[in-house]
């Protein structure tokens, strides 16, 4: 019996210290859908993407775990410019949406 629960509290500060070690998951952000209801998936693979939406539209763009906002360019484009990788790079775009426009 004393071998068993010895084997049971070793097992039990096992997974303890496994829990201590795992690091902690980044939270996702994701653009708030009440105000940008209008969605587009893109490939991740560019920090610029192409939207034909209106010169000035506000924009929220998820990049990795986080979002950022921005105004379409004369171009029809948007671009992260504020989301970097451990690299140093500018991360590539996942989403992009929009709220409507007012009349």
């Amino acid at each position: 019996m004393h071998r068993l629960i010895t084997a049971g509290l070793g097992s039990l500060m096992i997974a303890g210290s496994l829990l201590v070690a795992a690091p902690a998951q980044a939270v996702t952000q994701h653009c708030d859908t009440s105000l940008f209801p209008n969605k587009v998936e893109v490939s991740g693979d560019s920090a610029t993407v192409p939207t034909h939406l209106d010169l000035g539209t506000y924009v929220c763009l998820k990049v990795g775990t986080k979002v950022t906002y921005d105004y379409v360019d004369y171009d029809g484009t948007v671009s992260n410019r504020d989301v970097y990788n451990q690299k140093g790079n500018l991360q590539g775009i996942s989403y992009y949406a929009w709220g409507y426009k007012p009349s």
